[in-house]
């Protein structure tokens, strides 16, 4: 740790960091331009060096957590958590971390939410972050032909559009609402991959985001509206999308297409009432 330091990245600095982001993740350089023109802010970016090489980095999306009292808590989410390999074991990533916790300690945030990657790292967030499990999803898997025929075609939406349907969708629960630039960026990376956000005018509470995964699957990021319309949402998102699997998040609370209620993310800062359902949506992958 002595030969460890840390700072905030500086405006301008973008091009210096994506040699470590690409060689963590292996992202094209067009995922990587959508991260610098959508999610890159200096401020929100933490950057740890050893001695004078940087080594690891971090992004906090800032978000609002919306609660069903009507609260608002200032929230940030941990994105991009990363160290290159010969530095891993230093102790950066948790360093990274407990910056986050500062932030909390400070005043600056109310609370900070993570996505673990595998199930193995809840431990280390609970402990490195003392988080909890607070985010749940529903997930389900459908074949097209389990659905019925589609009268509800989808129509791509711009991100304000999108922000407007969900927000509606997601009243009165606790959710996290996200600004326009991060669901600008879901956009944009569900576009790269044949995708994008959408409205159904036929259903005109219902909102998605979706792409196509290398084996052809319809990946549904996000599902919202009435429970009676989502079925038939999803049929013509199949359609449209010319795609005969699916795989579908929705919210904890929804029974519309069966599945099962999953972990989704974690929370550190504000305690999580015993039985509460909380709702992140996009992990922005």
């Amino acid at each position: 740790m002595a030969d460890l330091r840390f700072r905030l990245a500086r405006v301008g600095e973008e091009p210096c960091l994506r040699p470590l982001w690409q060689e963590c993740f292996g992202d094209t350089q067009e995922f990587w331009e959508i991260y610098e023109s959508c999610a890159f802010s200096p401020k929100q970016v933490e950057l740890g060096f050893w001695e004078e090489t940087l080594c690891a980095m971090m992004t906090l999306l800032p978000g609002t957590l919306h609660t069903q009292a009507g609260m608002k808590k200032r929230a940030v989410c941990i994105y991009g958590l990363a160290t290159l390999p010969h530095y891993q074991g230093r102790g950066a990533a948790t360093a990274l971390l407990k910056r986050a916790v500062e932030r909390l300690k400070d005043g600056e945030l109310d609370c900070v939410a993570v996505v673990p990657d595998t199930p193995e790292l809840y431990p280390f967030y609970a402990k490195a972050l003392g988080a909890e499990t607070a985010f749940y999803i529903r997930f389900a898997e459908k074949e097209r032909q389990s659905l019925p025929k589609a009268h509800i075609s989808p129509r791509p939406i711009g991100a304000e559009g999108y922000i407007s349907l969900r927000r509606r969708a997601l009243e009165g629960r606790n959710f996290m609402d996200w600004e326009g630039r991060l669901v600008e960026f879901q956009r944009r990376i569900s576009q790269e991959e044949n995708g994008g956000l959408f409205a159904f005018p036929q259903a005109p509470q219902c909102c998605a985001a979706a792409e196509i995964d290398a084996e052809g699957r319809l990946q549904v990021r996000e599902l919202l509206g009435p429970e009676e319309a989502l079925e038939g949402c999803l049929a013509g998102l199949m359609d449209a999308l010319g795609c005969q699997k699916a795989q579908v998040r929705l919210p904890p609370w929804s029974q519309a297409l069966g599945g099962e209620k999953e972990p989704f993310a974690m929370v550190s800062g504000l305690p999580v009432p015993t039985g509460e359902e909380w709702y992140l949506g996009f992990d922005f992958a």
